[in-house]
């Protein structure tokens, strides 16, 4: 199984932060603000939160992979407070916003990145494989979404941020299931824009094409398949050359998105790689 425990892989560790920083973290653009982000445990997910946390946040970040937050989360001066979570069991999404509730302050968003994927052909790909891609990408995303709403709708304000793929608009070979629920948390999330329109609660999602520097050339496939296996190994040559994004790129994204002014709606942003990927 290849899994995108926060979408990406950092290479290199976490995002450091020099000691000025860190003496200036409370005084940062969301230095009033708490936040969740799920799938933190690595890559993007892990990136956002730590960004978020320099930047004054509270920071709930949740994975199924706690020690690998609970190993950064140590130099954010407790600024990022670790939950082990398991989008795809409802009753760990429970527990994690029971948790944060009993903190007593509310959360201005929702950060979703957690995601699985397998690279393979659907009539070889055992039910288990595509069961668990659409329970963490499509089912995760919407409990978390649902439990975050319900908190923020008597409020009268929240922001819920899904970091989600450019595959949601594209029927991709190979990725027929996991393309299929990232397009069903796009619909998922325009039906909920319809619904809470009018309220001051906000639904972003962030199709990112492919970044680099991350665990992505590295999906599961088939040996069987040459071609399938040649295609992987093309992307997981690219991601390293400069023409591709980075997770700072989508890191950045974010926080324009998160600090943009509550009178603008930010249905989408679209990320892409400058070039295409080459074969």
């Amino acid at each position: 199984m290849f899994e995108l425990a926060g979408s990406h892989r950092i290479v290199g560790g976490g995002m450091e932060k020099s000691a000025e920083e860190g003496r200036t973290m409370s005084m940062g653009i969301f230095s009033e603000k708490t936040f969740l982000v799920v799938g933190a445990s690595v890559g993007i997910g892990a990136g956002i939160a730590q960004r978020l946390a320099a930047e004054g946040a509270t920071v709930h970040a949740a994975a199924r992979r706690v020690d690998a937050i609970e190993a950064y989360a140590r130099d954010s001066e407790g600024r990022i407070v670790a939950h082990a979570c398991d989008v795809s069991d409802p009753e760990s999404v429970t527990r994690l916003f029971a948790s944060i509730r009993e903190g007593g302050v509310p959360l201005d968003a929702l950060i979703g990145t957690a995601a699985v994927l397998w690279f393979a052909p659907f009539a070889d790909q055992p039910e288990e494989e595509w069961v668990t891609m659409l329970e963490t990408n499509l089912l995760g995303s919407i409990r978390v979404t649902q439990a975050a709403l319900q908190d923020m709708l008597p409020r009268d304000s929240g922001h819920i941020l899904h970091v989600t793929s450019t595959a949601a608009g594209l029927a991709i070979p190979h990725l027929a299931i996991y393309s299929t629920g990232k397009a069903g948390l796009s619909h998922f999330l325009t039906a909920l824009r319809g619904e809470y329109g009018s309220t001051g609660v906000r639904f972003t999602e962030m199709h990112i094409g492919n970044v680099g520097g991350t665990e992505g050339g590295g999906a599961a496939v088939r040996e069987f398949d040459p071609g399938l296996m040649a295609s992987v190994e093309a992307i997981s040559r690219w991601t390293g050359t400069p023409e591709m994004m980075r997770v700072e790129d989508v890191v950045e994204a974010v926080v324009y998105a998160l600090s943009s002014s509550s009178r603008v709606r930010l249905d989408k942003i679209v990320l892409r790689e400058k070039a295409d990927i080459p074969t």
